[in-house]
């Protein structure tokens, strides 16, 4: 696909700051972020951010949508309809409250 540099933004803290290196990392997300940090290294930048799940909807929808597939897939265009109203609510910048959903 040709990305070289990915800002990683997920809603699990514990998870960023294990990939960070701020926490010891519990014993049941260690081959995780073993994973992880084994598939950032074929991007030339790769940063990891973490961010509120209320402020990771289209995120969320996409993992929604990921776990319902039975093969992988990548869209460049046209998104499942699920995902590209989680797209336009973020890119009009609505504010949510704890525990919305679309």
């Amino acid at each position: 696909m040709g990305i070289q540099d990915l800002v990683v933004e997920g809603d699990s803290s514990l998870l960023i700051n294990c990939i960070s290196r701020k926490f010891k990392c519990p014993w049941r997300l260690l081959q995780i972020i073993h994973d992880i940090k084994k598939i950032a290294c074929s991007f030339q930048g790769i940063s990891f951010q973490h961010i509120l799940r209320e402020a990771n909807f289209a995120a969320n929808a996409l993992a929604i949508v990921g776990h319902q597939l039975l093969s992988p897939r990548y869209w460049e265009v046209g998104f499942p309809s699920a995902v590209s109203s989680a797209i336009n609510f973020d890119l009009f910048g609505a504010g949510c409250s704890r525990g919305f959903s679309l």
